[in-house]
C-alpha cells in the first residue's frame, strides 16, 4: 500500500501481479467472504473502474486475524480522497463561503485581487482571484458557484499574452486536468 496505489502479486508467481491507482477506486469496503482456502473470513472488497469499465477485486487475507492491512488500505484510501483539492483542477465547487475563500488545511492566502475577468468565454467574467500556497481560485462576482481553482502541481505553464482584451494572464493546466483558463487583471 503507497499513498497512490494498491499493489498485489501473486506469491507463487510474481509475473501475475496488480496495481490499482487510488484515482480508479469507486469503493472499497470490508465485510465476511467465503474463501475456499479459509472458509468465512473478513475480505477486502474494491470496486474500480477503467475507461468505461468496472472491475471488482476481493482480497483475504493470509495472516488470521490481522485486520491492520485493511484498516490501512482504508485509511490511505481516505487520505487520498480528501487530499484532492491539493491536486486536482476543480470546476464549479463549494469553494467560497460568505464572500471568502473556503482554505485547505495549512493553505495561506497570498493575495486576493478583486476586478479580475474570467476570459474562458468569448465575453468574459468579472471577478475575484486569490493566489495561495496551494493554488490559484478565480470566481465570478456575479455567481461565486461559478469558479476554478488550480492548484500548482496541474499547472503546465504560466504566461502573459495579449488578447482582445488586453493583457492576459494565461494559465495552461496539464491535458488530463483539462486545458487552458485564461484570466486579466
Amino acid at each position: 500500500v503507497t499513498n497512490l496505489r494498491i499493489i498485489w502479486h501473486s506469491k507463487t508467481l510474481a509475473r501475475i501481479n496488480l496495481s490499482v491507482g487510488f484515482n480508479s477506486v469507486i469503493s472499497i469496503s470490508t465485510r465476511s467472504a467465503e474463501s475456499k482456502l479459509r472458509g468465512q473470513t473478513e475480505a477486502l472488497f474494491l470496486l474500480t473502474r477503467c475507461n468505461n469499465t468496472r472491475f471488482e477485486f476481493i482480497f483475504t487475507n493470509l495472516v488470521p486475524d490481522t485486520p491492520r492491512l485493511f484498516t490501512s488500505v482504508l485509511s490511505v484510501h481516505r487520505a487520498y480522497e480528501t487530499s484532492k483539492m491539493y491536486r486536482d483542477l476543480k470546476l464549479r465547487g463549494a469553494l467560497i463561503a460568505n464572500k471568502s475563500l473556503r482554505l485547505l488545511p495549512l493553505e495561506e492566502v497570498y493575495d486576493k485581487v478583486n476586478g479580475v475577468w474570467n476570459l474562458s468565454s468569448d465575453q468574459g467574467n468579472l471577478g475575484t482571484f486569490y493566489i495561495t500556497n496551494v493554488r490559484l481560485v478565480w470566481h465570478a462576482d456575479i455567481n461565486e458557484t461559478f469558479n476554478v481553482s488550480i492548484p500548482y502541481i496541474q499547472m503546465r505553464a504560466v504566461k502573459i499574452r495579449d488578447s482582445k482584451f488586453g493583457t492576459a494572464l494565461v494559465v495552461e493546466s496539464l491535458k488530463n486536468a483539462g486545458g487552458t483558463c485564461s484570466a486579466s487583471g
